[in-house]
This record gives structure tokens, C-alpha cells and sequence, in this order.
């Protein structure tokens, strides 16, 4: 094999100049994948926001119905007596949103200890859900027991209940998928926004609970 003349040198050179690439060159080269990142994010976000328009819709359209804000006859409502299993899973949404603000301190620096807290979290989930069905089934059988129409505002609670409830099912899949992907070692110190967005969700869905507790609570 041949080499031309000043190969050696060119060569070297090129080593030199990578070297010594400035680095927010270097940096720069990375925006793309950063661009994707913070897209991801904003649409994440956005979700949350749209989601939110949502809840407050539904719990300004449950304020109107159950204080008859539109009915020119006003008629009595059975009081709103909240179930002992919605205050026992809502224990359990804050045991949720602290594990897994703990499990994103961790995923920077424990891969094992950010895997277990995670899991803790996914149980907790299914106990959520778990709790409650009882509840959201005594409110089904209030409503049901009086037929005529007193006991509405048990039906729009357990519509609530059951909306809310939903959305805790799609993030048992999110939780569900970070955990897989967690296991196969797809997050480090840098990268690791799926496990903060799945917190967020969570909060999220932790805040919105609290909120429709405080609604039923005021509107009685």
C-alpha cells in the first residue's frame, strides 16, 4: 500500500482540528435530536392542558346540574355523601404521585432503585383501581335505589368517578411501557423525559382527583 505525500500530516491535522472543535460546535450538533425532544414535550403538555379543559368542563357542568343553576323549578337533591373507599384511594394517588417523583430523582442515578420505586408505583395503580370500583358501586346503587330522579347527583358523581378512572387506565399502560423500557437500560442521566412525563401525568391526574373531591365536598 502506497501513501501519498503528507498523509501523515493530513491526517494528523484532522485530528487536531477535531479536537480542537469549539464546543458549541459540537453541541450543535445535537439540536436535532434536542428539537425532538422539546416538541415531544410541548405536545405532552399540551395534552395536559386539553385534558384539563376537559375536567373543568365536566365539574362546571356538575356545579350547574347539581345547584340547578338552569332549571326555573327548583327540587330537592339527596346530599352527596361521599364514599369511604374514594378517601382510601385518594391516599393512594398521593402514595402514587410521591413514589414516582421519587422514582425521576433515581432514574439520574440508581437504574435499580428508579426500577423498583416504578413498580411500586404500577402496583399502587391497580390498588387505586382496585378501591375504587367499591366506591363508584355505591354510588350506582344510590342512584338507583331512588326513582325519582333525587338522587341525580349520585349518578354525575359516578360519571366523574368513571371519566377519571380512565384516564387512570391509560397511565397504567404509561407506567406499564417505562417500566419495559426501563428494563432494557433505554434511560440514563440524560435521557430520561418518558419517566418525567409519566410523573407529570400522574400529578396531573392526582390534582384533578383532589379538585373533584373539593367540588363534591362544596356543592354537597
Amino acid at each position: 500500500m502506497r501513501f501519498k505525500p503528507g498523509h501523515f500530516e493530513s491526517t494528523a491535522g484532522r485530528k487536531r482540528s477535531a479536537a480542537s472543535t469549539p464546543p458549541l460546535k459540537a453541541s450543535l450538533r445535537l439540536l436535532p435530536n434536542r428539537r425532538d425532544v422539546y416538541r415531544a414535550k410541548l405536545v405532552f403538555y399540551l395534552l395536559l392542558v386539553s385534558l384539563g379543559v376537559f375536567f373543568l368542563a365536566a365539574m362546571a357542568a356538575y356545579c350547574a346540574i347539581r345547584l340547578q343553576s338552569f332549571q326555573p323549578i327548583q327540587r330537592e337533591y339527596l346530599t352527596l355523601e361521599i364514599p369511604i373507599a374514594f378517601w382510601a384511594s385518594t391516599l393512594i394517588l398521593v402514595v402514587i404521585s410521591v413514589t414516582l417523583q421519587r422514582a425521576v430523582w433515581l432514574v439520574r442515578r440508581q437504574q435499580l432503585q428508579f426500577l423498583r420505586w416504578m413498580v411500586i408505583a404500577w402496583f399502587a395503580s391497580i390498588a387505586f383501581l382496585g378501591v375504587q370500583y367499591f366506591g363508584m358501586v355505591d354510588l350506582l346503587e344510590t342512584h338507583f335505589t331512588h326513582f325519582d330522579g333525587s338522587s341525580k347527583v349520585y349518578g354525575l358523581c359516578f360519571t366523574l368517578a368513571l371519566v377519571h378512572a380512565l384516564h387512570v387506565a391509560g397511565g397504567i399502560v404509561f407506567l406499564a411501557f417505562v417500566i419495559w423500557q426501563g428494563i432494557r437500560l433505554r434511560y440514563d442521566h440524560e435521557r430520561h423525559f418518558a419517566v418525567e412525563h409519566c410523573a407529570s401525568y400522574w400529578h396531573f391526574l392526582d390534582f384533578v382527583w383532589l379538585m373533584m373531591l373539593l367540588t363534591f365536598l362544596i356543592t354537597g
